[in-house]
């Protein structure tokens, strides 16, 4: 691939899906100034359950989904994997969706009951996107046009509606209809132009259990993510979780420009071999690294004041918060890179799984034994303790399978199923 080529799938899958990720930003100061304090943490704490829902519904494709799509043989291969993907996250989705909405109602504000709920399954939606098997692919353009444009659209006159009539559910709602209708759309495309079988019954238990590293991986660095925002939610008076609400979603926000990065180099990385890759991992890694830091820095020093601007000095966030949050921020960024570039195609998931879990036992007890003690800023300091552990575990496995691969052998030793990776 020529550096022109790199250079457009970089701006393909960053400009607009990125702004498009961004866009709530229109719309969230009008839902924290109407909602109010005890609202709008709410609501983040609905938002944050959502997310952990999203990973346990998407049960690891989002995750190794592209890089399977990117080695799959051909066109048909790739529509089957989808299809696979469909059975696994309706069947989940089905268990999980009621769970998430009593949880959500149990830790809402009083009279912020709907809108903690219908933000939970805006984020567990997610889940059901197609995304990620476009960043397989290294097709942007569908993106842009079946979600980034859509969704972006839909937040600007969820914004208009509730700055007309006060009903801030309109902004989840919208939400939702776009990742319905949108999935729903590629969808019936892809699978009209590549007609195959679906997965029989017999076939779902093998499914799950290749499947299953990756998604327990995905549910416990989720755990860890989501924990925040609900125990600060229960723990500290409406006006500090309403300070840590802002800040966790900026950060959130922010992270998703991670993610999208590593969508635009996934196939990059993935189209050569040999040494060649091992130095396109090595590019990639850098640039997550570098990035990471730039967006913590950034965070850091300038979220304060864009809070109080954005949300209103009832729900600014502390500079002593947004520090630890940048601290997150800078390990994710260079930790998405590990993962995805580097550790799931070389079959190391369960290397990353092992990793996860034992950060995420130790970080877990860490947040909820600090947010006690000292509040909101113990709850973020448990979280930047927790994702550093997680990067940092997985550094020894990630540089042997990158030499590996710079000398054109097998990664030993291939501690997943190899079903996974075919």
């Amino acid at each position: 691939m020529t550096d022109l080529s790199l250079r457009r799938r970089l701006v393909g899958f960053m400009l607009l899906p990125a702004l498009a990720a961004v866009s709530p930003l229109v719309v969230l100061p009008l839902v924290a100034r109407t909602a109010g304090p005890g609202g709008w943490a709410s609501a983040i704490a609905g938002e944050s359950v959502g997310t952990f829902a999203a990973i346990v519904i998407g049960y690891g494709w989002a995750a190794i989904g592209p890089a399977l799509i990117s080695i799959a043989a051909d066109d048909d291969r790739r529509a089957r994997l989808y299809r696979e993907s469909i059975v696994v996250r309706a069947a989940v989705a089905l268990v999980t969706l009621p769970v998430l909405a009593v949880i959500c109602w149990l830790i809402s504000s009083p009279g912020a009951e709907w809108l903690t709920i219908l933000m939970g399954v805006q984020g567990a939606l997610i889940a059901l996107s197609f995304t990620w098997y476009c960043a397989g692919v290294g097709d942007p353009r569908t993106i842009i046009i079946f979600d980034a444009v859509p969704r972006l659209v839909a937040t600007i006159v969820a914004a208009f509606a509730i700055a007309a009539t006060g009903i801030v559910e309109v902004y989840p709602l919208s939400g939702i209809l776009v990742t319905v209708l949108g999935t729903s759309a590629f969808t019936n495309r892809l699978l009209r132009r590549h007609p195959g079988s679906w997965p029989r019954a017999r076939e779902l238990p093998g499914l799950f259990r290749a499947g299953f590293p990756v998604a327990l991986n995905d549910a416990a660095l989720s755990a860890y993510s989501s924990v925040p925002a609900p125990l600060v939610n229960v723990t500290s008076p409406p006006v500090e979780a309403a300070g840590f609400a802002s800040a966790d979603k900026m950060f959130k926000l922010g992270s998703v420009l991670p993610f999208t990065l590593a969508s635009a180099l996934q196939s990059w990385v993935g189209e050569v071999s040999g040494p060649p890759r091992a130095r396109r991992m090595r590019l990639a890694m850098s640039a997550h690294a570098g990035f990471g830091i730039v967006g913590g820095v950034v965070l850091a020093s300038l979220g304060d004041s864009v809070s109080m601007l954005l949300f209103g000095s009832e729900a600014a966030a502390g500079v002593d918060l947004l520090i630890a949050m940048g601290i997150v921020f800078a390990f994710l960024s260079l930790r998405t890179s590990m993962t995805r570039h580097v550790l799931f195609p070389a079959g190391k998931a369960k290397t990353v799984m092992r990793a996860t879990l034992a950060a995420t036992a130790v970080g877990i007890p860490v947040m909820i034994i600090a947010a006690n003690v000292i509040g909101p800023l113990g709850a973020a300091v448990g979280y930047a303790f927790t994702e550093a552990a997680a990067t940092l575990l997985l550094w020894r496995p990630c540089a042997s399978a990158v030499r590996a691969i710079e000398r054109a052998e097998p990664i030993p030793p291939l501690d997943d199923d190899p079903k996974a990776l075919s």
